[in-house]
């Protein structure tokens, strides 16, 4: 019921959730309190929120109360076959453009598999928090060293797009050096940045100024659809806004390469089978979505 308390966000709503008197969660909550000697819940007029011991606690209890909640449904079942709860961090634009096209495949062949995915949590410590599964950037040309056993996706490159509407209003670059005199989207807030630019002659260094910028590419791709400048959206980011039109290839020989993505999960001896399974779709179809746009 703590954990439900932690989910749910106030007694009240772990109640409805568990469908139970809200009394009941209170008189569970206050019963591990007495035994513990510590407070677990503040409570408050706007509703309970959990002290620090109450925050650990529930984070520490949070998976092993995922796996007995899947436990009834093992049985009868094979060691192999996929099932359950299959929680995923990732960054907000890795889920929304990468993940959530290839679901509708992997849930139609793992139909048991519950997955849950939470948005914008680059590095959270998967284990303390209760994920099966990371999907990952690395800036660098591979991970930090961890623990957690990684799989290699393929490579994120970006590319330069502007929009028809900005196309229409000024000459677009031929040229890199040709940014110079353009507005342009950054994708790293600052008032200068140096990016090392592949060209067919080799790599070239560009230092862009940009007029708008933000840290979130779903910022950056609308801020180019809206004809604020030139910017850089990944592969990944552009598929879908170049087939409907809202943007062009700016200098489409030019690139840069961004990080490499991975999927990463702690360490089980045996891997659950949900994992082993979800690993194995995204090292099958990820790469497409990673190639050129």
């Amino acid at each position: 019921m703590l954990v439900e308390v932690a989910e749910a966000g106030s007694l009240s709503a772990a109640a409805k959730k568990l469908r139970v008197p809200k009394s009941t969660v209170g008189r569970a909550v206050r019963r591990i309190e007495e035994d513990l000697g510590v407070a677990l819940v503040r409570r408050m007029t706007k509703g309970p929120v959990l002290t620090e011991p109450g925050r650990v606690l529930a984070d520490m209890a949070a998976p092993h109360i995922a796996a007995l909640r899947d436990a009834p449904a093992a049985l009868g079942r094979t060691a192999s076959e996929a099932y359950g709860l299959l929680r995923i961090a990732t960054l907000s634009d890795v889920g929304a453009l990468v993940l959530a096209p290839l679901l509708p495949g992997f849930l139609a062949r793992h139909p048991r598999v519950r997955p849950e995915v939470t948005l914008g949590l680059p590095s959270v410590d998967l284990a303390r928090e209760g994920f099966d599964v990371g999907v990952r950037v690395a800036m660098a040309a591979s991970l930090p060293s961890s623990s957690l056993i990684a799989r290699r996706l393929g490579p994120v490159n970006i590319a330069f797009y502007a929009s028809p509407n900005y196309a229409a209003r000024r000459e677009l670059p031929k040229r890199l050096r040709d940014l110079h005199e353009h507005d342009t989207v950054g994708f790293f807030p600052g008032d200068a940045n140096v990016f090392s630019i592949t060209t067919p002659k080799g790599t070239a260094k560009v230092e862009l100024r940009p007029n708008v910028s933000g840290n979130d590419f779903f910022f950056v791709r609308e801020a180019i659809v809206a004809g604020l400048g030139v910017g850089m959206l990944p592969w990944f980011g552009a598929r879908h806004e170049l087939a409907a039109g809202r943007v062009v290839r700016v200098l489409p020989d030019h690139q840069m390469a961004l990080g490499t993505l991975y999927v990463v999960h702690p360490p089980a001896k045996p891997l659950p089978p949900k994992v082993r399974a979800f690993t194995s779709h995204l090292l099958e179809h990820v790469p497409r979505l990673l190639a050129p746009a």
